[in-house]
Formats: structure tokens, sequence, C-alpha cells
């Protein structure tokens, strides 16, 4: 008896899809994360130091790994040694702007896009964010920014992306998501029935003065495998691009006529 063919898993997808609309993530699309982390690292280990004299830079590093690895969420969370992690993430929020360090091209990228589509921001921020990109000069190209910590919904939940669609009035078939994750924005994009774009940005991000180097290193290696832990179907699913700029060229190459030539009127 022939045994029947095992269906084929579904390709990544390479070609451009119908884009009307676009939607994008801030941390690993427009800046990086990494430098606030390692921040508020930084600083749970100083305050976490001074009540326990004998912690150590090693038990600390494994106990990081423990918090970054064994948890669903990725977004930095004051969880690790409460209540230094609130403390330092209080610090952390309040130098927003100075620790804040963009992707090379980004912003030119994301005002590329805006000539031909309209845009708006979808990202799980603190308000602090909407700083960075008014001093960016991102904020003029965006239709909407929709953070979670502002309409209170957070991703992975569609409900945030699918609020600015809403507020947008945008037809989700239509609409790209931008992102770096696709747990938190490739699949909630796709739940919703719109399409998703993945980048992964080279590393161009440095470590703010101060932080301690085995912190930074340990930090690295528990970075490079959260990518494994984060792998999921959606981004089977999705279009795939090394960063913002190289999507913006690719989008823009295979926009309709129409499109294109919004830029020359």
């Amino acid at each position: 008896m022939t045994k029947p063919a095992k269906p084929a898993k579904p390709a990544k997808a390479t070609a451009a899809p119908a884009v009307e609309t676009i939607a994008t993530d801030v941390g690993g699309v427009l800046y990086y994360d990494e430098p606030f982390e390692l921040a508020w690292l930084q600083g749970v280990l100083e305050l976490a130091g001074e009540a326990d004299p004998t912690l150590t830079i090693e038990h600390f590093t494994a106990e990081m790994r423990r918090f970054y690895l064994q948890r669903a969420s990725a977004t930095a969370n004051p969880g690790l040694y409460s209540p230094a992690g609130t403390h330092a993430w209080t610090s952390v929020r309040r130098r927003w702007a100075d620790l804040a360090q963009l992707v090379p091209g980004a912003v030119a990228a994301l005002a590329a896009l805006a000539e031909h589509w309209p845009v708006c921001v979808v990202a799980n921020q603190p308000p602090e964010c909407e700083e960075v990109l008014r001093a960016s000069g991102t904020t003029e190209h965006l239709a909407l920014v929709a953070l979670d910590t502002t309409v209170g919904i957070a991703k992975p939940d569609p409900g945030l992306l699918g609020w600015a669609i809403e507020q947008l009035g945008w037809n989700p078939a239509t609409t790209l998501m931008v992102g770096d994750r696709p747990d938190h924005d490739a699949a909630p994009a796709q739940r919703l029935g719109a399409h998703a774009a993945l980048v992964t940005p080279p590393t161009g991000w440095s470590a703010p003065p101060g932080t301690d180097p085995t912190l930074v290193a340990a930090y690295r290696e528990v970075r490079a495998e959260r990518l494994e832990v984060r792998r999921h179907p959606a981004a089977d699913h999705s279009l795939h691009a090394r960063d913002l700029a190289d999507l913006a060229t690719l989008l823009t190459d295979s926009a309709p006529a129409r499109h294109r030539q919004a830029v020359a009127r």
C-alpha cells in the first residue's frame, strides 16, 4: 500500500505581498533593544549587590540566563531581583533618550516607505519611546504611534495591531507588519489576516558605558539562545529582509506604478 506523501513545509515568503499600508515595530527595527536591557541589568546588578554583598557576577549572570530563557516575554521586566529590578527599570526609563541607539539607515528607510505608503508604529515600548521617535525625525512620517503602555494592549495579543488598524481605517488584508520577532510581530499580524515581514539587523549596538564586561559577554550568549527559543511557524509565512533599509528597497522596487508615481508628484 502506497503511503500518502507528506505535505511539503511552507516556504518562506520571498516575494513582496500586495501592500497598501505598513505598521512597524520599534525595538529591533528602528533602534536596538540591547542597550536598554544591558543598562537595566547593570542597574539590577549594582542594586542587588548593595543588598547582598556576597552576590557574584557569576551567580547574577546565571540568574539572568534563567530569567530570559525560562519566561515567555522578552521585554525587560522588573521581575529579576525585585525590588532592585523595579528601581533599575525606572532609572533606565529616565535615560531612555540617551540610551537609544538607532539602527543605521532605519529612519531614512522609514521616510522612504512613507513616501509610498501610510506608516504607523505598533510596539511594546514605554512612553519614553515617543521622545526618541520625535528627536530622530521619525514621528513626522507616521500616521499613528500605538504603544502597549498607552493603548493598554501588549503584543503578542493581536489587539494592539488591530486597534491601530481600526483607528486608521486600514484593511488588514493589505497591511504589512514589520518586526523582528515571529512570535510577537508576525504571528499576531497573520491572525488578523495581515502580512508580515521580519528583519534581523546586523549587531551594531554597543554596551552603555560602565557595563560590566562579563555581564555583556553573558548577555550576548543569552541573546543568541533566545533567537532559537523564539522560533515560530509564523516565520515561514513572512517576508524576510536584513533590515528596514533592505525591506524598503524590496517593497519599493515591487510597488505598483501608482505608488512609484506618488514620489514624483
